[in-house]
């Protein structure tokens, strides 16, 4: 799945990205550890967190976090192509829909292989009819634009939205080379996704859904390296997943809703 879009870019300094003056302050040091964030002060959680990550590895960067209140987002947008991250969608209404075979679903989600991906999309004529949160499919799918906040909604709900299950298990049964990002978070599912989405403006992005106490939150992150590279990519979801957890693990984010409330 490729193509090339003129996406608008950051202006400045990677500090402008995020410049509320909280560069250089970790997320552990200003959450209460007995206490939920509200909204307000998880935004400027995140906000230091993806200034130190851009400073630290550079490259811009953008977080979706959907909690029991709303969905939190700082930096990128991600309203640009979705790549492989489409195909958690795709799986599902296949599944739902029974014209897709576990093993497909396999190799679509935990080996995200093309070929499995676009049979299932053909499978379901391009459409992912209601489901929640979902994006149009372009005829390509990877190139379907897909905002990190209906990401981050569609994967708070995935648990009730995937009714056979399948796809959701998939998703905690990645292969190896694409083990990063959120999966330095215990019991995270997730699925990523990677890209050109302009001359030398590479995209590495990941959704997920993550358990926090009480519950689950979802998740979408996205970067675009300054060099483009995908290591380098790695490296940033790597970090900004690390800093996720630390926020996790000092109760600082409210579970999600369950779609079955």
């Amino acid at each position: 799945m490729s193509g090339a879009v003129v996406l608008p870019l950051c202006a400045g300094l990677l500090a402008a990205c995020f410049s509320d003056g909280t560069a250089g302050e970790s997320a552990a040091e200003q959450t209460p550890v007995d206490a939920h964030h509200s909204p307000a002060d998880l935004r400027a959680e995140l906000l230091a967190l993806a200034t130190q990550v851009s400073a630290d590895h550079g490259g811009r960067v953008g977080i979706a976090v959907a909690t029991g209140e709303e969905v939190v987002h700082v930096g990128l947008t991600g309203n640009s192509y979705a790549w492989s991250t489409v195909k958690v969608p795709v799986a599902v209404v296949a599944d739902r829909e029974g014209v897709a075979t576990e093993a497909l679903i396999a190799a679509s989600i935990s080996n995200s292989d093309n070929a499995a991906a676009y049979q299932l999309s053909r499978a379901i004529d391009l459409d992912l009819g209601d489901l929640a949160h979902a994006p149009e499919l372009e005829p390509l799918p990877g190139e379907t634009f897909w905002p990190l906040t209906e990401q981050a909604l569609f994967a708070a709900q995935l648990p009730c939205l995937d009714t056979e299950g399948t796809t959701y298990e998939a998703m905690a049964d990645i292969v190896d080379w694409q083990q990063y990002g959120l999966a330095n978070i215990d019991g995270a599912h997730f699925k990523g996704g990677w890209g050109l989405d302009a001359p030398r403006v590479y995209a590495l992005r990941q959704l997920g859904t993550v358990p926090v106490e009480g519950g689950l939150i979802g998740v979408a992150l996205m970067t675009h390296p300054d060099d483009a590279d995908h290591d380098t990519g790695v490296d940033i979801l790597d970090a900004l997943s690390l800093g996720l957890a630390e926020l996790i693990d000092a109760d600082a984010i409210a579970p999600a809703t369950s779609c079955g409330a």
